[in-house]
């Protein structure tokens, strides 16, 4: 497996799904504003007391806190709704429409997301839980609990670690297969990572991430910038989320017994 190829072909892709593309780019960026307009009804600076560190809970405008994060989950459902129609290998990239079906996809894959993600999330619970209990011990059994604590959390790791590894062939295969038993079926998952090979996978993982974090580097020095750091982040994240998509795509392909390529709809 080149990476180099994967590489090229997911910018090719996402040149083409942007390029001259201008309603297709606003409205990624219209189902991206919620969260950007966030900083504007909570700033920290404003609400917390520089010097005793106390916080003014009545400067806080919940009601438009509350429209934000609800705009925000049901905005995500489309976004996610558009990424199942790239993992089914739509090409050209999609368009957006029949918004119910984008609606019903994305909610879908998103359970599919957080199933996977339910054992680390219960395990880091239980750390939280023992942390608690610490605190209301008052020293009471803290060795054994500080050990407890311990090995949740390294247990927390491994199992977060490997939930990332699988999760992502799992909505992709839940996108192909259209069932959410199938995005979650841990020995078929295992056998199309096993195809691509663990190591080539590892790799190429890790060579999405760099990529991640190099744009998360130029959205910062953007963010700098008067106004134009604000709309940075809306504008330019769609790139990163359609190339990181086709990316997923075409690494699942490399261990699927017959790859698709689906017209875009």
């Amino acid at each position: 497996m080149d990476t180099g190829v994967l590489l090229s072909e997911s910018v090719a892709y996402t040149r083409e799904a942007f390029e001259g593309k201008w309603a297709r780019w606003l409205i990624f960026v219209i189902l991206n504003l919620p969260m950007a307009l966030f900083q504007f009804v909570f700033d920290p600076q404003k609400i917390i007391d520089q010097e005793t560190a106390a916080v003014h809970w009545e400067l806080i405008h919940w009601d438009q806190i509350a429209v934000i994060v609800a705009l925000s989950i049901l905005f995500s459902f489309f976004l996610s709704g558009y990424l199942v129609r790239v993992y089914r290998g739509a090409k050209p990239a999609p368009d957006f429409g029949d918004w119910g079906r984008l609606l019903i996809d994305g909610l879908k894959l998103q359970i599919v997301g957080f199933v996977w993600f339910l054992p680390a999330l219960i395990v880091f619970l239980c750390a939280v839980a023992i942390v608690v209990i610490m605190i209301g011990s008052q020293g009471s059994g803290s060795l054994f609990l500080l050990l407890l604590l311990l090995v949740l959390l390294i247990a927390g790791i491994i199992v977060l670690v490997l939930v990332a590894l699988l999760s992502v062939m799992g909505i992709i295969r839940f996108a192909r297969t259209g069932s959410m038993a199938e995005g979650l079926r841990y020995s078929a998952i295992m056998d199309l990572i096993g195809k691509i090979g663990w190591g080539n996978y590892i790799v190429a993982l890790i060579v999405l991430v760099a990529v991640g974090f190099a744009f998360g580097i130029i959205i910062m020095v953007l963010s700098f910038i008067p106004f134009v750091g604000w709309i940075a982040n809306p504008v330019l994240t769609p790139l990163l989320t359609v190339f990181s998509a086709r990316y997923y795509t075409l690494l699942y392909d490399q261990g699927a017994e017959q790859p698709v390529a689906v017209a875009a709809s």
